[in-house]
């Protein structure tokens, strides 16, 4: 009986770590805003990510395609001083691996149905060389002819 219990509060533990996230849209996207609850950012508990340097950040996102997308490409950028900057390891990279079923439990991966549900999960990592600044976070899914989602959240990198 222990064991469950503890097993249940580092799962209630986990979950409360990953709440949702209110995000804004990108400025030139034409990809619909995404609501409450569909973008979910550990240590972003509201409309700010506090990310200190050397962990590792968790993000799922709901994504209803308005039209199909045979292959999904991550544009991740941290932002600073109106300057774009490409995550490393992250920007330019294949979204496809990290696609699930609406309801996250099963990877379907590319391509992706007009209308359907689907459930982006992703981790990245807040490297030790990254300065301790505030920055604005733009995190796009698409391909060149548009997003399926875009967003954009303020953050800040702590030591």
């Amino acid at each position: 009986m222990k064991l469950s219990s503890g097993l249940f509060l580092i799962c209630a533990a986990l979950l409360g770590s990953t709440s949702a996230t209110d995000v804004s849209p990108c400025p030139n996207s034409k990809s619909k805003a995404l609501g409450a609850g569909e973008v979910s950012i550990s240590n972003c508990p509201k409309s700010k990510c506090i990310l200190k340097r050397n962990t590792e950040a968790s993000i799922q996102m709901k994504l209803r395609p308005e039209r199909d997308f045979q292959e999904l490409t991550s544009d991740i950028q941290g932002i600073i001083l109106d300057v774009p900057l490409p995550f490393p390891g992250y920007y330019g990279t294949s979204a496809c691996p990290h696609i699930y079923d609406e309801a996250g439990e099963k990877k379907v991966g590319c391509p992706l149905k007009a209308g359907q549900v689907y459930t982006y999960k992703n981790s990245f990592k807040i490297l030790p060389v990254y300065p301790t600044v505030s920055l604005e976070i733009h995190w796009g899914l698409g391909d060149k002819h548009g997003d399926v989602a875009c967003f954009q959240i303020p953050a800040k990198i702590k030591a």
